[in-house]
């Protein structure tokens, strides 16, 4: 109860309070800090939002985008590999979580979708289950697409970006296959706007600090190739290096291993504690409200 009043106390200024204010950054950093606690507390399975990536490259390529996908050329997800992952996960949750997601990148890229949907409800066949996409391929995906949404229950959450969709149409064709459509980030409420989450090349964070006000610590979690982090930045800081020429080290603490671990349990005990990597994100100079813009693939996009 006292979640669902605190978030819809937060939907509420979202929607009244520009997020390039100062009173949003003001009433932004005063609701991180009171759920900082939280952070540190051990979640239940049933409270985890777990994502699989279905794609890493995009058809947008944000600005400053936390998965990096501007500096992915192309890169689909190995189907069997991530046939296995749901399996996993599926056995050490015992099939519970609060909502598994099928994001990107742009999952919808990948020609396998429908058959990574199926396969995704087959592991969890009573969890919420979401894509979540920018909306610019929705006309276009084939009946079987919008057939595996609707047989298997999946929920088409959209961010709303400042770009060219048909959304009517987009409605219209979700309707017609009796398809979910929500938003993302309450981009009901307004357009996508961006953040900047800087990157610190030195290293010289505290860590307990920028764990404490990250907003995706011990929230939502994503497996990749038999790993399950805390936030998609360490899980594709490795394609940030190689574009740019870094050197952001990931180690075995940043992560655990699905294959070795023994239960969930585990997991999320290892999870509600600050990582090694947290010492490169400088959550306190974090920047809200910024216009949306497409990728220059500047460093300074990511990094101080």
């Amino acid at each position: 109860m006292k979640n669902n009043i605190s978030n819809r106390l937060v939907r509420f200024f979202r929607k009244i309070v520009p997020y390039n204010s100062r009173i949003f950054r003001i009433l932004y950093y005063m609701y991180i800090r009171q759920n900082s606690i939280s952070r540190l507390k051990k979640k239940k399975a049933a409270d985890m939002e777990i994502q699989f990536h279905a794609a890493d490259h995009c058809n947008l390529g944000c600005k400053g985008c936390d998965a990096f996908a501007p500096a992915v050329k192309e890169c689909f997800a190995d189907i069997e590999t991530l046939k296995k992952d749901l399996a996993r996960t599926a056995e050490l949750t015992g099939g519970i979580v609060g909502t598994l997601t099928i994001s990107g990148g742009e999952p919808l890229l990948n020609p396998q979708l429908p058959e990574i949907l199926e396969y995704a409800r087959s592991c969890f066949p009573n969890q919420k289950l979401q894509i979540i996409t920018n909306g610019l391929l929705l006309e276009r995906m084939s009946a079987k697409f919008w057939l595996a949404c609707k047989d298997n229950q999946i929920i088409i959450s959209l961010t709303r970006y400042p770009i060219n969709i048909n959304l009517e149409k987009i409605k219209e064709i979700a309707s017609a296959y009796s398809v979910g459509l929500a938003y993302q980030d309450d981009t009901d409420i307004r357009e996508k706007t961006l953040a900047f989450n800087p990157l610190d090349l030195s290293g010289k964070q505290d860590i307990k600090k920028s764990y404490r006000l990250c907003f995706m610590s011990n929230r939502s979690f994503v497996v990749e190739n038999g790993r399950i982090y805390t936030c998609t930045i360490i899980a594709h800081i490795d394609y940030f290096n190689k574009f740019f020429n870094q050197n952001f080290v990931v180690s075995e603490r940043d992560y655990i291993d699905i294959y070795k671990a023994e239960s969930i349990d585990e997991i999320t005990d290892f999870m509600c504690r600050p990582m090694p990597f947290c010492r490169y994100c400088d959550k306190k100079n974090r920047v809200s409200g910024l216009d949306w813009e497409v990728s220059k693939k500047d460093i300074r996009e990511w990094a101080e």
